[in-house]
């Protein structure tokens, strides 16, 4: 899939009312490739960096993303803790991300074919996607 280059650029996550925003909530996105994504977040010191493969599956629209590493270098956890998918949605207040819900797709998941069919099997799950997220691009 190629990437959606409306999501490039720095995002901050939306405060919550009566909260001001933090600029460790911010996230970067960058075009790595024609099909790939460089993603910052949260991108303070303590950031991971990842690569992300836009996939859609179902008719959702999703990113598979991989830990490449945070400023000390490569991660050091587990394969489980590298790969993550998450999707997506523009929306008129900015850009919602929720994550995989993993009580519902085994993270351990060997291929893209069985993550296809364990997301298209819960497909009409509300609970598919979980911890939604909204942040507000930054134009600075």
């Amino acid at each position: 899939q190629a990437i959606d280059s409306s999501l490039l650029g720095l995002w901050e996550e939306t405060p919550n009312e009566g909260e001001s925003s933090d600029e460790e909530d911010r996230m970067m996105i960058l075009k790595y490739s024609d099909t790939e994504y460089l993603i910052h977040y949260p991108t303070g010191d303590d950031g991971i960096y990842y690569r992300g493969y836009p996939i859609k599956t179902g008719g959702i629209s999703c990113v598979q993303l991989l830990a490449i590493g945070t400023a000390d270098g490569p991660p050091e956890i587990d394969e489980n803790a590298l790969f993550h998918v998450a999707s997506y949605r523009l929306t008129k207040d900015g850009l919602e991300i929720k994550v995989l819900n993993t009580d519902l797709v085994d993270d351990a998941l060997k291929t893209t074919d069985e993550l296809a069919q364990a997301v298209l099997e819960q497909k009409d799950n509300e609970e598919l996607f979980c911890h939604p997220k909204l942040f507000r691009r930054i134009k600075e």
